[in-house]
């Protein structure tokens, strides 16, 4: 989204930012920021926007400080009377760990648009490889000094080898909001990590009985369907591999033990239990019609990465690029919770 900082109250870029500062800027959103332990709750609301419109303009925050400093009106666009320099919106965000950030974006984007609960929701999971574009022709970067830096050499094949992270995001399905983030080291096979993304959906009440979530292949592991289901209480649509054999799954899609400790509740558990059975069943063999929902999460990475400048971060140091990370998806959200949540919205501002 490459765009000189003119302001211009007409201008779509800054009428949709407009409204993302709102949001950014409301009482919920600084008890919100208040809570994870910032103190200064001002700085940071400026440092966010700041930074935001670095990542939606493509430029750098050196430059948005630079414009700040020269336009009056894009002062008053921000509510500012002083203009912070870049190192002190460098200095204060390092302060803090990239958790926070991500509490904070999950909270505000949870109040923001809380998700309606009308019956059982549907959830989809992806990740992404993050590349910190390290110029390795130009300085090498040793498995030692990589080390340090908590980094490795990564592989992912629809990316090829790269120094980096990677990003799983879980979105709601109609609204296309991102509800967790979670961020790796390196490249976690994302059968390894099914159960961590699992845990952090039902600690922070995200799931429910009989939700649907919507796994790629990579999640491809007949262990993954029990889990999902006896101790998720869930429907893990987990599209399956070639070698996939349903009789396999259905052989091992047994009751659980835990389903006969409680003799009081043993017939309804035993009956959750076959009918979410039932529903996975139904999904797998008809797996290919979900495939368009799933896209739904391929176009929000699009807008991150083609977008928002996703694809490669030029920051050189795992949190500072964990940050970036969070603040990119955390953009991202805000976009979707004001409507822009279509394929062809997603699609449109990731092009432009």
């Amino acid at each position: 989204m490459k765009h000189c900082l003119n302001y211009s109250k007409e201008d779509p870029n800054y009428i949709l930012l407009e409204k993302i500062f709102k949001i950014i800027g409301s009482q919920k959103s600084r008890t919100i920021i208040a809570s994870k332990g910032v103190k200064n709750v001002n700085m940071m609301i400026l440092s966010i926007k700041i930074i935001f419109t670095a990542i939606f303009f493509n430029t750098t925050i050196e430059f948005v400080v630079s414009e700040l400093k020269r336009d009056k009106k894009l002062q008053k666009f921000f509510k500012i009377n002083e203009v912070p320099s870049a190192l002190q919106i460098s200095e204060f965000m390092s302060r803090f760990q990239p958790d926070t950030f991500v509490k904070i974006t999950n909270s505000i984007l949870m109040q923001t648009k809380p998700i309606k609960r009308r019956g059982k929701l549907t959830f989809i999971v992806d990740a992404t490889p993050v590349d910190l574009d390290y110029n390795t022709k130009r300085k090498h970067r040793s498995k030692k000094y990589l080390k340090k830096q908590n980094l490795k050499w990564s592989y992912a094949s629809s990316y090829g080898f790269y120094i980096g992270f990677k990003a799983t995001i879980v979105i709601e399905h109609k609204s296309a909001i991102p509800v967790a983030i979670l961020i790796h080291s390196g490249a976690p096979h994302d059968t390894k990590i099914f159960n961590e993304i699992m845990e952090n959906l039902r600690k922070r009440r995200i799931i429910r009985k009989k939700d649907i979530i919507i796994f790629d292949r990579g999640y491809y592991k007949y262990e993954n369907y029990q889990i999902g289901i006896s101790k998720y209480k869930i429907v893990p649509l987990i599209f399956p591999k070639e070698k996939f054999k349903l009789q396999k799954l259905k052989d091992k899609l047994t009751y659980p033990l835990r389903v006969f400790k409680n003799k009081k509740t043993e017939n309804q558990a035993k009956k959750l239990y076959e009918t979410l059975t039932k529903t996975l069943i139904q999904k797998i063999e008809n797996w290919k019609r979900y495939k368009p929902i799933r896209g739904k999460i391929e176009d929000f990475f699009k807008l991150c990465k083609s977008g928002l400048g996703l694809k490669k971060i030029h920051k050189y140091t795992p949190k500072s690029a964990e940050k970036t990370t969070i603040l990119i998806v955390f953009l991202a959200g805000l976009i979707t919770t004001l409507g822009y949540n279509s394929k062809t919205a997603l699609q449109k501002l990731s092009e432009s």
